[in-house]
């Protein structure tokens, strides 16, 4: 069977960096169409690394979990850095996502405005990092195939 998280990857990584760059594109230039737009990205990036988990988890134990699987612990070691990675992930925009839904005017204060963008700088990092982790375990490993 064909494992479905790799083609569930692509989405959350595009939006929740997107959502970043239309925020420091929001500041710089002052329009809030930006800032909408990167609302909007982090939105459906969050859920969608939601969905991104759970096939992740459905694939990792598929793949990993059995009476016929060979352990690896190696390979273990991968899977769940990738997997904490991206829970971190998900986490760190999560905590974006709730202080930008209940301060719609984070921009604007100082103080707040720095823990935002701190979460996407942080949240941008990690998600780099699990990509990477997730490619090597493909590309390098041969997990997936």
């Amino acid at each position: 069977m064909y494992a479905i998280h790799p083609s569930t990857v692509h989405f959350p990584l595009a939006l929740l960096l997107a959502s970043g760059l239309f925020t420091l594109l929001s500041m710089r230039r002052g329009e809030r169409a930006w800032e909408m737009s990167a609302y909007h990205c982090l939105i459906v990036g969050w859920l969608a690394g939601v969905v991104a988990l759970a096939t992740g988890t459905i694939d990792a134990l598929r793949q990993l979990v059995g009476p016929d699987v060979p352990r690896d612990n190696a390979l273990i070691g991968w899977v769940n850095a990738h997997a904490f990675l991206n829970v971190a992930v998900v986490v760190i925009y999560g905590q974006a996502l709730l202080l930008r839904r209940r301060r719609p005017d984070i921009l604007d204060d100082a103080e707040a405005r720095r823990g935002y963008l701190w979460r996407h700088a942080l949240g941008a990092l990690l998600l780099v990092a699990g990509g990477w982790v997730g490619g090597h375990l493909v590309y390098a490993l041969g997990l997936g195939r």
